[in-house]
Parts: structure tokens; sequence; C-alpha cells
């Protein structure tokens, strides 16, 4: 992805002796989930993951498009805004009213480092449009360019970093905040923040006691409490690498995730700490970085499947019986607009025809043979529809 080397997953593999078993605990579950979400009235605050960092053609440092991968397709898929630039206000206006129009709460914007254009972008353009206050914003602090590698982490900037974006970001009318505290998503928590990082977690309680810290920490089964109990609320930024990834866009993949979930929320919720579900369309990292299977957006084990099933089925199956009232039922999807891994809902341009084929050697490397729609604003409405 753009200025991103590391890979966003963590690759794991299971048997489907696990999956089956999985899906088996699901369904028995499955009363009790249903009972809980209705008892609630189950209407999620939904927020995004959003990336300011595109930049268009002839800029310097102008993102590389070629490596989003509906750029590989023939014909091309495009944004609904072509190649465009994030600094543009008229594409930062149009992005929120897609989000308007797809119930988007919020955007939890991802953030490198001071300076940076995803920094200069959320503060100099996003935050003073005259239309940013119809959504709340949040950071997610992207660990990998800030904390080192996983094997060496580095927190010598951590306390620093926090000290700019409470001065920059924390106390801006239109920032989340929840129990009347600042929101910071922290990605890959999970490897930063588990058996290690507990004196830099300590000084940042210490120093921001007003901090409500959301660690990217579930992946799999078996999530533990004494692993939530850094945070206060604990989620989940890859959905593939724990579903469709390893399983195929099949109904057992859900299955699965849905158990992952309900289990990681009662391990949180076991010590005070709240859990937000996490859902996605689909993922095809090709055009940038190898190993990963490109999954597209309908069930292969399903007959009649059509584009955005999977979504839909994510939402309902998923995200909604697993919202938790803790954290005001938040519900998060990965994600509005990273086009390198073509996990976007952000509209396309909804002119061209369904294809299967790409400019590689042998015309089917980025696409497996799936097929690929260009959906307009589908996953806009399907959001509104099962959330409203």
């Amino acid at each position: 992805m753009g200025a991103r080397v590391e890979s966003r997953l963590s690759r794991r593999t299971a048997g489907w002796q696990v999956v089956v078993l999985a899906f088996a605990a699901l369904v028995c579950a499955a009363p009790a989930l249903a009972n809980e979400a209705s008892s609630v009235n189950a209407k999620p605050m939904v927020g995004v993951y959003y990336y300011p960092w595109y930049r268009a053609q002839g800029q310097r440092g102008a993102s590389n498009w070629r490596q989003a991968m509906r750029q590989r397709l023939v014909p091309p898929q495009a944004p609904k805004l072509g190649r465009y630039d994030s600094s543009d206000p008229d594409v930062v206006g149009d992005h929120i009213a897609q989000s308007v129009r797809g119930g988007i709460a919020f955007w939890a914007s991802s953030w490198w480092r001071p300076g940076d254009y995803t920094d200069t972008t959320l503060r100099d353009v996003i935050l003073k449009h005259p239309d940013a206050g119809k959504l709340k914003y949040a950071i997610l602090y992207e660990s990998t360019g800030r904390l080192g590698t996983f094997a060496r982490p580095d927190y010598s900037r951590w306390i620093d970093d926090l000290t700019y974006l409470q001065k920059t970001y924390f106390d801006h009318p239109h920032y989340l905040h929840i129990d009347g505290k600042p929101v910071i998503f922290v990605y890959l928590t999970r490897e930063y923040f588990r058996n290690k990082g507990h004196e830099a977690l300590r000084e940042m309680r210490e120093k921001f006691p007003n901090l409500y810290l959301v660690g990217d920490d579930v992946f799999g089964a078996g999530y533990r409490a004494e692993w939530a109990r850094n945070f206060d609320a604990v989620t989940a930024y890859d959905v593939y690498g724990q579903s469709v990834g390893p399983h195929g866009g099949t109904r057992a993949a859900l299955g699965l995730l849905a158990t992952n979930y309900a289990a990681a929320k009662a391990a949180a919720n076991s010590v005070g700490v709240a859990f937000m579900p996490t859902i996605a369309p689909g993922y095809n990292d090709t055009a940038v970085r190898k190993g990963h299977p490109g999954r597209a957006r309908y069930f292969s084990d399903v007959e009649d499947s059509k584009e955005g099933d999977i979504f839909r089925a994510m939402i309902a199956d998923v995200g909604l019986p697993n919202l938790d009232p803790k954290c005001g039922r938040i519900m998060m999807v990965t994600s509005f607009n990273e086009w390198y891994e073509d996990t976007q809902i952000e509209a396309t341009a909804g002119t061209q025809p369904v294809s299967s084929k790409d400019d590689s050697d042998s015309g089917t490397a980025f696409t497996g043979g799936q097929q690929y729609v260009d959906y307009g604003p589908l996953y806009l409405d399907i959001l509104r529809e099962a959330t409203q």
C-alpha cells in the first residue's frame, strides 16, 4: 500500500475441522446473541478507517494508483472521483457526503507522524472543511511507522506523538469522544503491546489519564482477558486474515469470524473493557504484495451469490450480534478508501462492465479469475439499509 511496506496481516492457517467446530459453536450461541442484540435495538454507531494519503499525479510523492488492483483490471475501475488528491476540499466534501449517505458517524483517520501528508490533510483540510461537522473524527495511529519492528520495538516517539495529538486534535469540537474521553485507535497493538511495551502504556496512562485507547488487539481464536486489560476497548482491523483469507468467500469463514468476535467480546467485558466488531467487504492486495489470495465480494459456496453478499451477511451475522453498549455499539468498517487492499466502500464511477481479466501476462494474476463489479454507491447503500 503506498508508503507502507509491511503487510497489514498476520497470516495464520486453520484446518477445516476447526472451522466446522467454530461454526457449530456459533450456531449454538445464536439464540443468546440474537436476544442480546434485540435487547439493545442493535443499531450501531458506524466508524470507518479513512486514508487521507492520496496525491494526484504530478504532485511530489504522487500516489501510485497502479498499486490499486482495480486499476489493473481490463477495463480499469476507478473511484467515483478518479485518481484524486486527498487534500482537495472538493474531494473531502464528496467523501463526507458519501459517508452521510452510508450512515457513517465517524472516520478513524490514518496518521503517520507530525507534518506528514496524513497529518496536514486532516488538520488543515478535513477539519476545516465547511461540512466537517457532519461527522466525527479520530486518529488511527500507524504504529508500524512509529514504533519500529515487532521484534525490537522503539517506544521513544510514543509520548511525544500523543502530546502532539493532544495539542492538535483532542480538544477539537469535531473530535470523537467516548465517556468524555478523546478516542485513539492504535494499529497492531497485538504486536506492540502484548507481553511488551507495558512501561510505555503505564507512562501513557500517567500523562494522559483521560485518553480512550482502542487496541487493534483481536485476531483469531483464544483471545484473553489479560490482553484486553491494557485498553479501554479492543477491536480487530484485520478481518480478512481471520475469515475469508484462509477459508475463502464462504459462509463458514463468516461463522468462524463471528465466533472469534463473540469470544473476544466476552473476554474483554469480563475485565470491564469494551469490544468493537469490524466488518469488511472483500480484500485484494495482489497489485501491492504477494502471498495473500484476493477475495471478491460474493460467496463462492452460495449459488447465484451476487456482489455485496459477503458484506450484507457480515453486517447481519458478525457485526450486529456483537455490538457492545459499553462503547456506544460502535461497529468499524475496514475501510472507507483503502484502495491498495481493495477493502474500500467508497463509491466507484460505476461505468465499466464486470471484469475477471487484468493486465498481467496471464490475464488473471490479480483477479484470480473472480469477477469484479464497478459497484458505484452499492456499499454505502448496503451499509445504510442494514444499520438504519
